[in-house]
């Protein structure tokens, strides 16, 4: 009886998380600005309260659909989302008609926790792109991911990092020196909201590309905050001309800055531990 349990669980899953060939994945950014201006104390200005505003956001509590393209497979994820920036982040997966729980995921910086509740195991394994492609069907790093999972990137560099700075049709395109090659940021100039980011390698290769749309006022302890229902991430290989892993999300309900959230993650004393390194597939995935 407990075999067949699971086994209807397990198809529920495949059927609703792997197999929808429908899925809607991220979007390419939108063409920045491409007339080059002087930086202006304006512009300086519109920098500062952009960079500002994300660093209000530094914790996130909500429920997300999860768009996932790679190469191997395209598949959609319903998700729990915590996380804490600079911190740990802890994925609920959940799947089928009744929006069963399959897979219970902690991610630190350094390492992967992964309860698969199908099979009654505890994958455990360094935090690295390979790894998280087997959990969340893209290869990722744990700050792109965390990144795309705030919705609102750090903008951690100073203004003295500005190169040059691009204007037109209400956006202001700013590119930043910044750490293992540069950064050129896209905010709205009367949202004063960044939309897009670009990360490009020290050789001028793109390596990633986020979109932020579809803004929402919420309300967290430093006051209204304004955050992206969906956000986009395009990950770019050096031998790629375009995109082969992207990640699109999409928040259905979240609490900005929830107080006193605690992650916390518990190993069933009865999981069997495998080492994650040595797995190649997920049954959600």
């Amino acid at each position: 009886m407990m075999g067949s349990v699971r086994n209807f669980c397990w198809m529920a899953a495949f059927v609703a998380v792997a197999g929808c060939s429908g899925v809607q994945v991220a979007t390419r950014a939108p063409e920045a600005p491409k007339e080059q201006v002087v930086l202006t104390p304006e512009l300086k200005r519109l920098y500062r309260e952009a960079a500002a505003e994300s660093a209000r956001v530094r914790a996130v509590d909500g429920y997300a659909d999860l768009y996932l393209k790679s190469p191997r497979k395209t598949a959609k994820a319903y998700c729990t989302v915590q996380l804490n920036r600079s911190g740990n982040a802890r994925l609920i997966v959940t799947a089928g008609l009744f929006n069963w729980p399959v897979a219970d995921m902690l991610i630190r910086p350094d390492s992967l926790f992964v309860l698969d509740m199908l099979n009654n195991r505890m994958l455990v394994g360094r935090n690295n792109g390979r790894n998280l492609e087997k959990i969340l069907g893209v290869q990722a790093g744990f700050g792109q991911l965390t990144e795309t999972l705030f919705g609102i990137p750090g903008m951690t560099e100073p203004e003295n990092s500005i190169e040059s700075v691009r204007q037109g049709s209400g956006k202001v395109s700013y590119t930043l020196r910044a750490a293992g090659g540069r950064k050129v940021l896209v905010a709205d100039e009367t949202s004063k909201a960044l939309e897009a980011m670009t990360l490009f390698d020290p050789k001028g290769r793109k390596s990633v590309e986020f979109t932020f749309s579809g803004f929402q006022a919420l309300q967290s302890d430093t006051g209204e905050v304004r955050v992206p229902k969906e956000i986009g991430m395009l990950l770019y290989r050096p031998e790629e001309a375009d995109s082969s892993h992207s990640l699109r999300v999409v928040y259905d309900e979240r609490v900005v800055n929830p107080p006193n959230l605690t992650i916390t993650f518990r190993k069933p004393s009865k999981a069997k531990v495998v080492e994650l390194d040595a797995v190649e597939r997920m049954p959600w995935l």
